[in-house]
């Protein structure tokens, strides 16, 4: 999954040559905190924040001179993982996503949540079915969950890791097509607690 697929194409921008007084009023009439700054090229050359707006008695200084360096972007060709990983260990709200330095759009922690939630199959109707694989399991067993599904005629829809304790790590099976939960069960427990 690429950052180009979901990002905005077309992000809201001030001027890096406007008044702090545009700033506020694109920000006022869009509802936003927060608003990247670009030069005539759309160039990246910042942002700017409404926290950062409090407390201003010259509204004509440019932007050039108060807004922030904007210390992380991404490229369309950019996995959403990286960007999901930039945005949380530096708790941003967004992303910008350049080529070159022109801006190109942006990445918002909502499209990630929703790329994630349509790789996940989440909104599908299916069957969501949590496994505890003992810590001590190991890449096989994995692989004979998933030889089950297939014999049972079980379309996976996808698999992902869950939470961990002491003593398993959670696997997220969502699914479609099971015919039979019970037999399902019964064998899926038979790889996971073998006698």
């Amino acid at each position: 999954m690429k950052v180009g697929l979901y990002m905005h194409s077309d992000p809201v921008t001030v001027s890096v040559s406007a008044p702090l007084s545009e700033a506020k009023r694109v920000m006022d009439e869009k509802g936003f905190s927060l608003l990247l700054v670009v030069d005539e090229a759309m160039a990246l050359k910042g942002f700017i924040t409404k926290g950062a707006l409090k407390g201003v008695t010259d509204w004509e200084v440019p932007l050039a001179k108060a807004c922030f360096e904007a210390r992380f972007a991404v490229i369309p060709e950019d996995t959403l993982e990286k960007a999901a990983l930039i945005m949380i260990d530096n708790q941003l709200v967004l992303l910008p996503v350049i080529d070159g330095e022109k801006l190109v759009g942006v990445i918002s922690q909502s499209e990630i949540l929703r790329a994630l939630a349509h790789a996940l199959g989440i909104g599908l109707e299916g069957t969501r079915i949590s496994l505890k694989l003992p810590h001590d399991s190991d890449g096989k067993t994995i692989y004979r969950i998933l030889e089950t599904l297939d014999e049972q005629g079980v379309e996976l829809v996808s698999l992902a890791r869950g939470g961990k304790t002491d003593r398993y790590q959670e696997l997220i099976v969502r699914a479609q097509g099971i015919s039979d939960k019970d037999v399902l069960t019964q064998k899926l427990q038979a790889i996971l607690q073998p006698e």
